[in-house]
């Protein structure tokens, strides 16, 4: 069975998440903030079983997978994986000017 360890950093974006996007109003209850950082959190749970892409600089993991949480964002989560076990690394979203820098082409 596989294992998946979360890093902190990403465990501390997902949870600053929370209130960010309730704070700057994209959601008007923080409980639906909350379900929103669930979901991906279920979505990284599922990454052994999904198709998943190199990424083009592997500071932050050697691999990706990407959600797509609604039709704006999509999130790319980077891990590392060693047979059964997967480090996941990183997170950041579309809209952040950093993803291009370690996301591959989807060529």
């Amino acid at each position: 069975m596989e294992k998946i360890i979360t890093h902190e950093i990403v465990s501390d974006k997902l949870d600053s998440l929370i209130n960010i996007l309730y704070e700057e109003g994209y959601f008007d209850f923080k409980e639906n903030a909350r379900k929103y950082v669930i979901a991906i959190y279920e979505f990284i749970n599922t990454i052994p079983k999904r198709p998943h892409k190199l990424t083009r600089n592997n500071k932050h993991g050697t691999y990706f997978c990407s959600f797509k949480a609604n039709s704006r964002t999509t999130w790319y989560i980077s891990f590392d994986k060693d047979e059964n076990t997967y480090l996941i690394k990183n997170i950041t979203n579309n809209h952040s000017k950093d993803y291009p820098d370690f996301i591959g082409s989807y060529k």
